[in-house]
């Protein structure tokens, strides 16, 4: 992003932030992506399984996970 783009995009993102400000948060946003990410690659092997206690956790957990990121997006922005 060009030093144009990223002054427009943050006068027109509606909050104030400066460069390191959006940085962060750009950092903190991948991180917990790249976590979320491993986090469900992890989580896969319950699908293996035939247990149907395995597959019903297998979805609390990517509840529990959307919920995580979710409230990481909204602390973010």
């Amino acid at each position: 992003m060009t030093s144009d783009q990223e002054a427009a995009f943050l006068a027109a993102s509606g909050i104030h932030a400066d460069k390191l400000t959006f940085a962060i948060r750009f950092l903190v946003g991948g991180v917990a992506i790249l976590c979320a990410i491993l986090i469900l690659i992890g989580l896969m092997h319950l699908l293996d399984s035939n247990s149907s206690w395995d597959k019903m956790l297998f979805i609390i957990c990517l509840l529990g996970l959307s919920f995580v990121m979710m409230m990481i997006f909204i602390y973010i922005a």
